[in-house]
């Protein structure tokens, strides 16, 4: 596979290459979502001011777009004052007959690396804590983060690209505001979306 930064002729093919992947999504009791919002949430997440482009990446097998994952910027707001960057991921998406190939860890792993040779110093996500400890990621509790209602739980995740750069100071993460997706932004752009 070969891994590389997201094109803007990529766009329409990675948003949807985002809604098949999250066709297959269940929940913990088995229910899905009756329409996928994560290729809308691609869509607007490139106009977002946290959007860094160096970090859309997308995986190519024999010319075509098999997976992709996308990062912005989030922070830790201190208790005494004062914040702390931080990055998060996601969607993550592998074009449903290659999941569980390993192109999904493949191309997290590429994205890691790169967000440390980009001198980033962390990554803060809420993900499935059975499947992301395997690339460090480990209770977000552990450094004394919460969620922007003092929440700890368990999909809730950090991971340190820099050793000791979260420290012992705690706070609280906030994730950038295009995560908040305008349900009915989602409706109108999603009627017209071209599944081709």
């Amino acid at each position: 596979m070969i891994i590389r930064q997201e094109r803007p002729e990529d766009h329409a093919a990675v948003e949807r290459l985002t809604l098949a992947a999250f066709r297959t999504f269940a929940f913990p009791d088995g229910s899905r979502p009756e329409r996928p919002c994560e290729h809308y949430l691609v869509h607007v997440m490139r106009d977002a001011a946290a959007f860094v482009p160096g970090l859309a990446l997308v995986g190519e097998e024999d010319g075509e777009i098999v997976c992709n994952i996308m990062f912005t910027e989030s922070r830790v707001v201190r208790p005494g004052g004062g914040e702390l960057a931080t990055l998060t991921f996601g969607p993550v998406s592998v074009r449903p007959d290659l999941q569980g190939h390993g192109l999904g860890t493949e191309l997290i792993n590429h994205g890691l690396n790169r967000a440390r040779e980009l001198g980033f110093g962390a990554v803060v996500i809420v993900g499935h804590p059975g499947y992301y400890p395997r690339f460090g990621f480990r209770p977000a509790g552990g450094y004394g983060l919460a969620m922007p209602d003092g929440s700890v739980m368990e999909p809730f995740m950090a991971l340190e690209l820099v050793d000791g750069y979260l420290g012992t100071g705690g706070g609280k993460w906030y994730a950038d505001e295009v995560y908040e997706i305008d349900r009915d932004a989602l409706a109108e752009w999603d009627a017209g979306f071209g599944e081709g």
